[in-house]
């Protein structure tokens, strides 16, 4: 018997269900990529051909002149050394923070559980403000030009915790009964039965916190008066802004500023945004594969 007489043949509706499906799904990856090919052809288009607005999907000519300007601007190098520590000792910190809360959490013989979770609730929806958040920081924890005060704020948050407790109820219970019993305590069932078998979800949150730190940059503004602490999203927001300037200059000064200023301005903006995303780009294949699972396992409980 051939193959395809084991095939079941679907209904019309189906078929119909399968087109929309794919064309939503066709039409949300247009969407998703558009930009960032957009942003890498102008990085690397003729600065004529960009400024005239020529680019539309793919490059016009090809230049790197921008990413050579950009290249020796000793600003940009500091903050990528200052963006690559912010990320990797915030989403370290903010990793075992997240573990270390989720696990009491996941326990029903912890002493204020329903308590603590009911906080954690709440909070998920009303904050302090900035203000207060500021007066913390400055005033109490002095963290005023301090690398800690683009970390400590954001240590954790509610929803990562609740994902990573999530996981750990999906957990055998009867597998942490049984190494109680054996004696272990809680540190220790922690530290070789809970973070062994949470790697799937610990990469989740890696990918969220990594991300969240690489791309933060607000903190900066309201406690770094050191530009020397500067991440790479202040860089790239001055050369947003520059841009900017630069072009409502040209409008109210006749054209007086000159066109190398605005084409070398105009490009210095898109080569410094992918300058900035590409590490992303390059490091997320690697965790994507632990994503599905970690999220699905992670909601079975609740």
């Amino acid at each position: 018997m051939s193959k395809n007489a084991n095939r079941i043949k679907g209904s019309k509706s189906d078929y119909v269900l399968d087109a929309i499906v794919l064309t939503i799904t066709a039409f949300v990856i247009i969407v998703t990529l558009y930009p960032l090919i957009y942003v890498v052809s102008m990085s690397i288009s003729d600065p004529l051909s960009a400024s005239r607005g020529e680019v539309i999907l793919f490059p016009k000519g090809f230049s790197i002149l921008s990413y050579k300007k950009a290249m020796a601007d000793d600003a940009i190098w500091q903050g990528y050394a200052n963006t690559v520590w912010y990320t990797v000792v915030g989403t370290i910190s903010s990793l075992a923070a997240t573990m270390l809360g989720a696990y009491p959490l996941s326990r029903k013989s912890f002493v204020g559980r329903k308590f603590f979770n009911t906080l954690l609730l709440v909070q998920m929806f009303f904050g302090g403000g900035m203000i207060p958040t500021y007066i913390v920081v400055v005033k109490v924890l002095g963290l005023y030009n301090s690398r800690w005060a683009m970390i400590l704020p954001a240590l954790t948050s509610a929803f990562n915790i609740f994902i990573a407790r999530n996981f750990i109820l999906s957990l055998p219970e009867e597998l942490l009964d049984c190494a109680k019993i054996d004696g272990a305590s809680e540190f220790r069932i922690f530290t070789n039965i809970i973070i062994p078998l949470s790697k799937s979800v610990m990469s989740v949150l890696t990918i969220y916190l990594a991300i969240g730190y690489w791309n933060s940059y607000f903190p900066s503004v309201l406690y770094h008066g050191d530009s020397s602490l500067h991440p790479l999203g202040m860089y790239v927001r001055k050369m947003v802004i520059q841009n900017s300037i630069l072009n409502m200059g040209d409008d109210a000064m006749g054209g007086m500023i000159s066109a190398e200023s605005l084409l070398s301005s105009l490009q210095l903006k898109y080569t410094v945004i992918v300058i900035a995303v590409l590490p992303l780009l390059l490091i997320y294949p690697f965790f994507s594969k632990y994503m599905k699972k970690g999220l699905m396992v992670g909601s079975i409980k609740g």
